[in-house]
Parts: C-alpha cells; sequence; structure tokens
C-alpha cells in the first residue's frame, strides 16, 4: 500500500507540469485607439488670423499604431490659464491613414488650420490673450486629452500706410509713408511699423527695422546693393507688454513698391591733399598724400597735374588704390599744381579735390 501510495504521489507531480502546457494564456485586450496627445502644436497670427500648425499622432497610447483618427477639435479658451478641457470652437476633418505593413509605421500627417478672432474680443480686452490647443478624436470621439497648449495675443493691430514710396539718394533708398491712421495705443501695447525688403518677385521679405507708427515718415535704408531690383513694403506691428507677457502681433502689410539701385552718384570730393618735394640722389620727386575717402564701393583715386595755367593731365594709368602717389615725372625748377578725384566701383568719378603747389627746386 505504501509503494502504491508513493506511485500515485510521484505521478501526480509529473502529469502536473504535463496538463499546465496545455493551459491557453490570458486574452490580449483589444486596443482602445486613443491616439497618444499631439506636442508640436505652433500658432502664428496675422491680422485677425491665427494659423495652427500641428502633426497627427501616429502612435496610440497603449504603443499600437494608429490606425483611424476621423476628426480634430481645434480649442480655444479666453485668458493666460491652462485649459482642463477643450473649448470648441471648429472640427476639422483629418486625412485616412494610409494602410502600412504591421512592422511599419504610418507617415507623418501634417495638418494646418486659420482660426478668426472674434472682433469683439480684441475691442473688449485688448491687452488680452487667448490659448489654443487641439484634441485629436477617434472613431468613438473619444482622446487621451488636450495637446500642448500655445499662448497668442488679442491685441489689435493698426492699418498699414495707404501710400508707400521709395526713391534712390547717393547714401541710401528712403522709404516714406503716408495716410496711416494711426490711433492711441491701450495701456500694455505699442504701435509700430515693420520696414521690410526683399528681392523683387521673391516674396523673401527681411524685416530692416521697426519705427514709431506715424501718420507720415521716412526711414533711409544703407543695407542695399546697388545695381538691385527690390520689393519694399510696411507692415503694421503691436508690441504687448501685459500680464508678464512680452509678445509681437504682426498686422496686415502695405502694398509693395519696387525700385531698381541704379548707382548714378559718385563718391565725394577728396579733401586733406598735400605735396612735398623730395629726392634720393640727383632724383627729384613729389609725394601726394590725401585723406582717404570712405565710400563702401570705392575703386581707387585718379592723379592730375598742371603748370601754370594749363590743364590738368591725368597721371596714372591705373586707379590708385591708396590715397598717396608718387610723381617721379617732375623738371627741377617747375612750380606744379596737383589735384585728385575718387572713383566708384561703377566708374562714377567725383569732382577733382582742392588743388595743392609744390615747387620742384633747380639741382644745386
Amino acid at each position: 500500500m505504501i509503494l502504491r501510495a508513493c506511485f500515485l504521489i510521484s505521478c501526480a507531480f509529473v502529469l502536473t507540469p504535463l496538463t499546465g502546457c496545455g493551459t491557453p494564456g490570458a486574452p490580449q485586450l483589444p486596443s482602445l485607439q486613443l491616439a497618444v496627445p499631439v506636442q508640436d502644436l505652433s500658432a502664428t497670427r496675422k491680422g485677425d488670423k491665427v494659423q495652427l500648425d500641428w502633426t497627427l499622432p501616429r502612435k496610440n497610447t497603449d504603443r499600437t499604431l494608429v490606425k483611424n483618427l476621423p476628426r480634430t477639435r481645434i480649442c480655444r479658451h479666453d485668458g493666460t490659464a491652462l485649459m482642463s478641457g477643450c473649448a470648441a470652437v471648429a472640427t476639422v476633418p483629418n486625412p485616412m491613414i494610409e494602410e502600412k505593413r504591421k512592422d511599419e509605421q504610418p507617415p507623418a500627417v501634417h495638418m494646418k488650420h486659420v482660426d478668426l478672432l472674434p472682433r469683439d474680443l480684441m475691442e473688449r480686452e485688448p491687452a488680452g490673450f487667448v490659448r489654443y490647443a487641439v484634441e485629436v478624436l477617434n472613431t468613438r470621439e473619444r482622446s487621451a486629452g488636450l495637446s500642448n497648449q500655445v499662448l497668442i495675443s488679442v491685441a489689435p493691430t493698426t492699418p498699414p500706410p495707404e501710400q508707400v514710396a521709395v526713391k534712390i539718394e547717393a547714401d541710401g533708398v528712403l522709404v516714406s509713408w503716408s495716410g496711416g491712421d494711426v490711433p492711441a495705443a491701450p495701456p500694455g501695447l505699442t504701435y509700430r511699423y515693420r520696414i521690410s525688403r526683399s528681392p523683387a518677385g521673391t516674396n523673401a521679405f527681411i524685416a530692416l527695422a521697426d519705427v514709431e507708427a506715424v501718420a507720415e515718415g521716412f526711414y533711409l535704408d544703407k543695407t542695399f546693393a546697388w545695381e538691385t531690383k527690390y520689393d519694399y513694403r510696411l507692415t503694421s506691428v503691436t508690441l504687448v507688454q501685459s500680464q508678464g507677457v512680452n509678445m509681437t502681433v504682426e498686422g496686415d502689410d502695405s502694398n509693395s513698391v519696387t525700385i531698381f539701385t541704379r548707382d548714378v552718384y559718385p563718391p565725394s570730393e577728396p579733401t586733406g591733399l598735400q605735396a612735398v618735394y623730395s629726392s634720393v640722389g640727383q632724383k627729384p620727386f613729389v609725394d601726394l598724400s590725401w585723406a582717404p575717402n570712405m565710400e563702401s564701393d570705392l575703386a581707387g583715386y585718379n592723379v592730375f597735374r598742371r603748370t601754370d595755367k594749363a590743364e590738368p593731365v591725368k597721371l596714372n594709368q591705373q586707379l590708385v588704390p591708396v590715397p598717396s602717389y608718387r610723381d617721379e615725372g617732375v623738371t627741377p625748377g617747375t612750380t606744379y599744381v596737383y589735384s585728385v578725384s575718387a572713383v566708384d566701383l561703377r566708374g562714377n568719378e567725383s569732382s577733382r579735390s582742392a588743388e595743392t603747389t609744390e615747387y620742384v627746386p633747380n639741382r644745386q
């Protein structure tokens, strides 16, 4: 009996793991298809329009791949406080996600939406703010929460000037404007005009300066290049300093005006010309020096000499690159009268400088 009992117990221990091998595992729960909240929402404002940009998530909160996200809610909340839930102002459809193999991620889908700020909101609290977020919904109208939230000012902007003009001057492009309606700015706001320039026809405007918004004004652009075609425009800008937040809001643009910067302006007349006689052994010469011109497009100088009442004759064959020159073709016993001119890269030549005189004595 004892042997039989031991045998039965041994069999039980042997059979136990064998029967365990046939037990099915725990069933896998189906995915809730809750997409990971958007993390890259950005917002930019121009005038009354706020453009939102974001990327649709490609994975769910349980790390499975997203299959279908029909809609995205656009959420907007007055004030600087963070939203706890979505105050929807619009719902936008999402594109269908392409079917991929199980081991492949769906491609990134970039979304855009433009929201129009209510005019009464800007008038009611001109130094106020709104927050934006987006909420991606699954087929059951559920989400895993709001995206990152972005703060936008609701400050009003002024209209741009009605008339903008440009003209070439010797030291820059003069941009002038008139006809702007510039009201008094509410507390916390400052109205400015942003002057921008672009290579003609490219719409690649770069900001040159922000200046006070006045009904009539001008700005001199000294950073341009000669012999180039440009577009200029003014944009109304509101500077916001409110509730501890500093922000810039762009308004509308003026009409663009085009100009070709043809250089017909010579350098300034050289000054400070001096002449000094000297000699090495029996060879006499006259050294000339003058104050350098400061133009950025200066190419060099021409040197002129005359005797008595004769017409000046240019001494140099090539432009003199520095503000000095040695005249070795002098004759003893002669008085010489010198002058110099400056020439730019496009061949524009200044008037000649004031003359200076030097006597070359006879040899002893």
